[in-house]
């Protein structure tokens, strides 16, 4: 009896050490991967002459108004610290700030202070000057409900994916219509649980998306 409880045993823990996780392998080789896309709230934004710049690349947009105040930079150091420093290792990544061409001697400004503080350097952060009627027609190409303020800009910054489509959310809880356009750069939370999650899938659903083949 005890020899063959024996036998059992052996037998129990080959079967755990080999058939268990070749039955696993096998299952997830024959499996197909499923994941929850970012939804596409906007197809292909336009009005930018440096539209190239967004081609090919996942880009946090944000926008500088004309009179950026006091909390515009702390908004900015919160985006340079939650998501650029810890999202900027991905190869197609980058944060495009547009900044109203009378403001272009901010440029410099903003890049210097941003460095001093974070100590990452801004490969991967594009300042673009843009006459402030251009701003204005790149955020309406978002069609987001929220009015646009030329003076203060704008404290959300916008997810456009490597199509040049606007990605957002479609459930949103703190929302009353559940969509989320923008992402509150004063809200570490938000950065935080909302933006960087969101990336994250994107990244995801870059690296693994299969292309379809082309129909003659």
């Amino acid at each position: 009896m005890s020899k063959k409880s024996n036998q059992l045993k052996k037998f129990a823990i080959l079967f755990c050490t080999f058939i268990v996780p070749l039955l696993f392998f096998l299952f997830l080789a024959s499996g197909k991967v499923n994941f929850e896309k970012l939804p596409i709230l906007t197809e292909k934004i336009t009005g930018m002459t440096t539209t190239d710049l967004l081609r090919n690349k996942v880009s946090v947009v944000s926008i500088v108004g004309t009179t950026p105040s006091l909390a515009t930079y702390q908004k900015m150091l919160n985006l340079y610290q939650v998501i650029y420093k810890s999202t900027s290792k991905y190869r197609k990544f980058q944060v495009v700030t547009l900044v109203p061409e009378s403001n272009t001697a901010l440029i410099p400004l903003l890049q210097s202070e941003l460095e001093k503080v974070g100590g990452v350097a801004l490969e991967k952060w594009q300042f673009v000057s843009l006459p402030t009627a251009e701003i204005q027609q790149v955020y309406n190409s978002f069609e987001t409900p929220a009015v646009f303020d030329p003076a203060t800009g704008q404290s959300e910054v916008y997810i456009i994916d490597e199509d040049l489509n606007l990605r957002g959310r479609t459930d949103d809880e703190d929302v009353a219509s559940g969509i989320l356009f923008g992402y509150d750069t004063g809200s570490v939370a938000v950065l935080k649980n909302k933006l960087r999650e969101d990336l994250k899938v994107l990244f995801y659903e870059s690296k693994f998306a299969v292309k379809e083949p082309k129909l003659n």
